[in-house]
């Protein structure tokens, strides 16, 4: 087999970002074609529910009193595929996720498989939860499986995960310049991971353009066909507020209902089925909270509200309340150990918020807030970015869901706010606030690089000019090097000082170097450390420095050499930490 690590590191990464692309975008499809299979086969054919979908909002249920049971056997089966084959599985998919990518450095191969199935059962039998949880977590299992197929280092197979989390989100989303971002971001609270951001722009769009081979390109919400309004700027903010309170509620309910069932003294593979089986006792009445939700955000969006039956209460409580029942299902369907995502209930959560705050604001203010949609599309988005600690990459995601920029402020604002509220609560426990907190970075902050290499780990070249050599061979030597200025020795290669091609290149040819030298010039010895050696330079405004010991001079250290020596000693740091 061809040996990847022979390629330089761009085009090494440019043909497994490909590689793991279409291995991505092939299992999304096989996601989706699972998923209609289980919801036709538990939701239709047994239940005969039929639930809105994305740009088709039809909906026809009457109350059932065995929808508990069926999202209940939903969770039984993940339950017993997860825990007896791969535990790995269990819960949300993409906290596995970051936790590989910081402590492990690669994931079972049979994780994407066994998160397949389980998740996608789940889904179809109306747990309460989501598919991009999942397949990030089965796109980063593909692209660590792939790296190790292809011997790559440890080190590659670590960011092979990150990029497989962001191309799994950017298909199911059809969002791959989100997917991208994401891949860096969603691993830290507070920062970014850059060195997966080019790889993950190739698998990402590779990802999303087999998917949507299938699916076909529309965008998720349809194209958002409203202008944008600077006057809805402080309601938007208004409403980034309330979702950042949120998010902190979204998230203590759902490390508190997960933390009750793994103190729970009973075989692991029921926990699920009991979560299903109270989560089901909710949909009963609230069929809202079934499955992913994704056709009741398009309700929400199109304020098509007489789908929803209210049972007299107004629309603006009942959308509150379902919000936090939203919260308890999906808290219930994944806290108990069921495998399928978190953040399609955070998007129905916002979506609900976001309608419910809209519609205050169209009763207060018709004219400037004629419609909901925007409110309910930036709700959706912030309700994610907020306690997924992901804000930049949903800008991002927001103009490729509904093909427009017309979002993009009121998003900007609003998950801004929201990011900077909920502070610490993350809906991922895996992630680190920054890389020096990371096990993968942590030792490069430990000990600086540039203190601990010393001159001797550079290469050091060996350029000089003789005391009495003329001024036009001092230029075509500073020429031969891209330098402008060079080192200048006697006889006995003793240090003498440096001359300027400022000093000299308006000079006669046949001057000897002597005359323009400027002494006392800075040097470095071999046990210098690049930190001392590049605060000279910075001192001085120079691109290299002497290395002179006993006052004979070794050669010279260019900065470019001294951060090849940095880049060398990291890359040895990291693989040393896997």
């Amino acid at each position: 087999m061809f040996n990847f690590r022979s390629l330089p590191e761009f085009e090494k990464w440019i043909i497994m970002g490909f590689i793991i692309g279409i291995g991505i975008g092939v299992f999304t499809i096989i996601v989706t074609l699972l998923l209609e299979f289980f919801k036709d086969l538990f939701l239709i054919d047994i239940l005969h529910l039929f639930l809105p979908e994305p740009l088709r909002p039809e909906f026809s249920y009457k109350i059932n009193i065995f929808l508990p049971l069926i999202v209940g056997l939903g969770g039984l089966i993940s339950g017993i595929l997860v825990y007896k084959i791969a535990p790995e599985a269990a819960g949300g998919g993409i906290d596995y996720a970051i936790y590989a990518y910081h402590n492990v450095g690669k994931m079972r191969k049979r994780i994407s498989l066994v998160e397949l199935l389980s998740s996608t059962v789940l889904l179809g039998s109306g747990g309460s939860a989501g598919d991009l949880g999942p397949m990030g977590l089965i796109g980063a299992s593909i692209a660590s499986s792939l790296s190790e197929i292809f011997h790559l280092t440890p080190e590659d197979i670590r960011k092979a995960i990150s990029i497989g989390i962001g191309s799994g989100v950017a298909a199911i989303f059809k969002a791959p310049i989100g997917g991208a971002l994401l891949s860096a971001e969603i691993l830290y609270k507070r920062d970014f991971e850059p060195e997966v951001i080019l790889p993950s722009m190739i698998a990402s769009a590779t990802s999303y353009s087999i998917y949507g081979l299938y699916v076909g390109f529309q965008p998720i919400f349809g194209i958002y066909p409203y202008s944008f309004s600077p006057l809805r700027l402080p309601f938007y903010a208004i409403l980034g507020a309330i979702i950042g309170l949120l998010s902190i509620l979204f998230v203590k309910i759902y490390s508190s209902i997960t933390l009750f069932f793994k103190k729970l003294k009973i075989p692991k593979f029921i926990k699920p089925a009991i979560g299903g089986l109270i989560a089901g006792g909710l949909m009963i009445f609230f069929p809202e909270l079934i499955g992913t939700g994704y056709g009741w955000d398009y309700v929400l969006e199109q304020g098509d509200f007489k789908l929803i039956n209210t049972y007299g209460i107004s629309l603006i409580l009942f959308l509150i309340i379902m919000s936090i029942a939203k919260i308890l299902s999906s808290s219930l369907s994944i806290g108990s150990g069921g495998s399928g995502g978190i953040e399609a209930p955070a998007f129905e959560v916002g979506g609900l918020v976001g309608a419910a705050v809209g519609e205050v604001f169209h009763i207060l203010f018709p004219a400037i807030v004629p419609v909901v949609a925007p409110f309910v599309i930036i709700g959706i988005l912030t309700m994610f970015g907020a306690p997924a600690k992901a804000p930049v990459s949903v800008m991002i995601i927001v103009t490729e869901m509904t093909n427009s920029l017309q979002l993009l402020p009121g998003e900007m604002v609003a998950v801004a706010i929201a990011y900077v509220i909920s502070g610490k609560y993350s809906l991922y426990p895996a992630q680190y606030n920054t890389r020096k907190e990371s096990p993968v970075h942590k030792s490069e902050y430990e000990v600086p690089v540039m203190e601990k290499l010393k001159i001797a780990d550079c290469k050091i070249d060996d350029i000089k000019i003789y005391l009495h050599d003329n001024v036009g061979n001092a230029i075509r030597v500073m020429t031969e090097n891209q330098l402008n200025s060079l080192p200048v020795v006697d006889s006995n290669n003793t240090f003498i000082g440096i001359v300027y091609l400022r000093d000299i290149e308006n000079q006669k040819s046949s001057d000897t170097v002597f005359k323009y030298i400027t002494f006392g010039s800075p040097y470095v010895s071999t046990t210098s450390s690049l930190e001392h050696a590049l605060e000279i330079m910075s001192r001085n405004k120079a691109r290299w420095i002497p290395v002179v010991e006993n006052n004979k001079l070794i050669g010279i250290v260019t900065i470019d050499s001294v951060f090849d020596a940095y880049e060398r000693e990291s890359k040895n740091i990291k693989s040393n930490n896997v």
